[in-house]
């Protein structure tokens, strides 16, 4: 009885040995080229914006098609040239060349400023840029990144709620 008791606690400890050692070590992503869909917030004193934003980027140039309910606006940026449409003037498109505007848009879209050494990347991370505090939390579902929290001061300035986002296979 006791050998029987034995070999019972042997099999038993030895499939969880054998399953800790086979679970695997998810860790989430952070894309580099890649569409999405995202709900964007900004704050400010007295009001609250919001906005729709579809994005891709693909190797450093991006396109956003950004509504804000009453009109639509199409930005593509590739080489510090920047293309502007509004589906309100659908005839009209503006070329401008060092349009330094759309950079701090596409600085709260890159998520290349959360890349980390840290193995396995964190549920959350933090990137500090001496005025603006920017916490990307991830999905636990997909392991993507599913929020940008962007705070000045204490205060939240901006919060981006992605719905969708594809990591782009570049060849």
């Amino acid at each position: 009885m006791k050998s029987i008791l034995k070999f019972i606690i042997f099999i038993a400890f030895s499939c969880i040995v054998l399953a800790g050692c086979s679970v695997k070590d998810e860790s989430f992503v952070i894309p580099v080229n890649y569409t999405g869909k995202a709900n964007m917030k900004v704050y400010t004193d007295n009001t609250d914006n919001s906005y729709s934003v579809k994005i891709m980027c693909k190797d450093g140039d991006y396109s956003f098609v950004i509504n804000e309910g009453s009109s639509c606006w199409s930005i593509d940026y590739t080489d510090s040239v920047c293309v502007l449409n509004n589906d309100k003037f659908t005839d009209s498109s503006v070329r401008i060349d060092n349009f330094n505007m759309v950079n701090p848009l596409i600085y709260e879209f890159d998520l290349n400023k959360f890349n980390s050494s840290v193995d396995p990347i964190p549920e959350e991370l933090i990137y500090w840029d001496g005025i603006y505090k920017h916490v990307m939390k991830f999905n636990k579902e997909n392991l993507l990144p599913d929020k940008i929290f962007i705070y000045k001061n204490d205060d939240l300035v901006k919060a981006i709620q992605y719905d969708e986002i594809n990591i782009i296979d570049v060849q």
